[in-house]
């Protein structure tokens, strides 16, 4: 991942979306925003198995992402190019599920976390590592 200063690395982590852009069914990009998580090494994201971001990236892993924000002419960020890897890991699955319930909804086990990503193991639910092969970071 793109080297980040301790200050771009926390803001990061506690922005609420992330713009995810990946080549949808008629090869153009779709940028779309959504939540993520922060485990280990890598940013991750869920979504439904059979929602158009997961057929898509089913077809073609290429994906690029952006986390940025800032006000008064003061921003930051980073962006990235590479790949949305499917997460088969049952314990990896479990500490994604649990990374973003925590940080949505104070916990895995709330009841509207649940509703939106189901249960720990439920099929119906993917989750994707974002695997950079490049990218950019800045400071303002």
């Amino acid at each position: 991942m793109v080297k980040m200063s301790p200050r771009l690395k926390e803001f990061c982590d506690k922005q609420e979306l992330l713009r995810f852009v990946y080549i949808d069914e008629n090869g153009y990009p779709r940028a779309v925003p959504l939540w993520f998580a922060h485990v280990g090494d890598y940013y991750y994201m869920g979504t439904g198995a059979s929602s158009p971001k997961a057929k898509a990236l089913h077809r073609d892993s290429r994906a690029g992402w952006v986390i940025d924000g800032g006000d008064n002419r003061r921003y930051l960020g980073v962006s990235y190019v590479g790949r949305a890897e499917e997460v088969t890991d049952a314990r990896l699955r479990a500490d994604v599920y649990k990374a973003l319930g925590t940080k949505y909804f104070g916990s895995a086990d709330h009841a509207k976390f649940v509703e939106i990503y189901g249960k720990v193991d439920d099929a119906a639910t993917v989750y994707y590592c974002l695997k950079p092969d490049s990218g950019s970071s800045w400071e303002y």
